[in-house]
């Protein structure tokens, strides 16, 4: 119990500052770019996609369009991460809701007009994308905090 209650403390007491966020910021951006093309590299490996998905600079499961995404993804949750550290009580907690929250309403991204008629393996293959997104940045992010006891 005294360690629950000491770690809610120090959690209250959290701050991230402009230099520690941005550095934490591009860990992110360079870690889930490089887990994405991961996971599209296994996929395009062990599952056979239509051409239109795969190929040319700009279909869903093209190099391009992961790595953009991805760091898309990476540079909104940081400013995000960065407003929550600031005005939250809990912010790895509240982070982390949202976080949830922003994966779930993610899944809307398949009803896309570029994604109709894909089969279920693209729609698999997008899904691990965005929960390994979303574990890495929030992984990444929320280790980012520091005590107060720095000056803002």
């Amino acid at each position: 119990m005294a360690t629950k209650n000491a770690t809610t403390r120090a959690e209250t007491n959290e701050f991230v500052g402009v230099f520690r966020l941005v550095k934490f910021g591009i860990a992110a951006l360079l870690a889930v770019s490089i887990v994405n093309v991961l996971v599209l590299f296994i996929g395009v490996a062990m599952v056979d996609f239509p051409a239109e998905f795969v190929g040319g600079p700009f279909g869903p499961l093209a190099v391009g369009p992961v790595v953009i995404n991805s760091a898309v993804a990476a540079l909104g949750a940081t400013l995000v991460y960065g407003v929550v550290t600031r005005y939250a009580a809990r912010p790895n907690r509240t982070f982390t809701v949202i976080a949830g929250a922003i994966l779930i309403l993610s899944f809307a991204m398949f009803l896309a007009p570029d994604l109709a008629g894909a089969p279920p393996r693209v729609f698999a293959t997008l899904a691990v994308m965005h929960v390994t997104a979303a574990v890495t940045i929030v992984g990444v992010l929320t280790r980012a905090t520091t005590q107060k006891e720095m000056s803002r």
